[in-house]
């Protein structure tokens, strides 16, 4: 990829911002973006999968962030399902996602209840026990392990495992739509100031067979050239990230931690060479410390 388009795919959207996400996969202009975007990511039964959505309400709500995107799709055999979709960082996400799943509930006429789906898209790792970056929960009982099926479902993807996936090449965007369309989301990552530009690559050769991925590229494209659909995703790019100041500061406190104790082994290391009286340079060159740093623990 040449310097110009890297340069340019720094300037678009970050898709895992609700903003930019309703403006790009959830446009009223291909209504038929949102559904395939869906039935990848949901993987429902043939006479489950979404043929429409709609949106109970186009605009955001500026002052709460937290919100998150609601979706109504109807099924191939006529069913209508709720889909809440967060892009808010917090690490209390679970209860939130409960909490808007029951809201979600209440909202309905209570005599015409429908399927609530909640799908959290995760900048950081939630849930140490498993590698996957995909996890999906639903009720179910407690002893037999039966599930109430088309009642709930909790989804939690985490990018940081998808993008670990992808460079293994666990991922393969070629053969697995669900990678595709989430590694598309992968690309422009604004919280933590990073472009997948190989993705980006990658994406962009599949789009010659895949005519949604690249109509896709062609709306995320031409509506983060637009000045005013960027003020609008940057001002609740803002708002965003000052709702999500707990989960940064405390990605900060980890990493200094861990290079707090990365230091410390360096040092430790330092002093058995040491003591088997080693080179200093050689040192250096071994721990990564400076002659100086060296020359103090001597």
């Amino acid at each position: 990829m040449d310097n110009n388009r890297k340069a340019e795919l720094q300037q678009w959207m970050d898709l895992k911002i609700d903003a930019a996400f309703q403006m790009v996969i959830a446009g009223k202009q291909h209504p038929s973006l949102a559904p395939t975007f869906l039935n990848e990511i949901l993987n429902r039964e043939p006479e489950q999968k979404i043929q429409r959505i709609s949106m109970p309400s186009d605009s955001l709500d500026e002052n709460n962030p937290a919100e998150p995107v609601h979706l109504i799709g109807v099924a191939k055999d006529g069913k209508k399902l709720h889909i809440l979709i967060n892009f808010l960082n917090r690490f209390d996400i679970v209860k939130r996602s409960l909490y808007y799943a029951s809201k979600s509930y209440a909202e309905q006429n209570d005599n015409d209840l429908h399927p609530v789906i909640c799908i959290n898209f995760l900048s950081y790792e939630l849930f140490s026990q498993t590698e996957s970056f995909h996890t999906v929960y639903l009720l179910g009982e407690q002893h037999a392990g039966d599930f109430l099926r088309d009642v709930f479902e909790l989804h939690f993807i985490e990018f940081p495992k998808l993008i670990r996936d992808f460079e293994a090449k666990r991922a393969d965007p070629w053969s697995d739509p669900k990678a595709r369309w989430l590694l598309l989301l992968a690309i422009v990552d604004h919280r933590n100031g990073k472009v997948y530009h190989d993705i980006y690559k990658e994406l962009d050769l599949i789009s010659f067979r895949d005519d949604h991925i690249r109509e896709a590229l062609h709306r995320w494209r031409t509506l983060s050239q637009s000045e005013k659909k960027m003020a609008v995703y940057e001002k609740r790019l803002k708002r965003t990230l000052e709702e999500e100041v707990d989960v940064r500061n405390a990605k900060r406190r980890e990493d200094e931690a861990f290079q707090k104790g990365a230091k410390k082994q360096q040092m430790e290391i330092a002093k058995k060479m040491l003591e088997e009286q080693m080179d200093i340079q050689y040192i250096s060159k071994i721990t990564g410390l400076s002659l100086k740093e060296i020359q103090e623990l001597r």
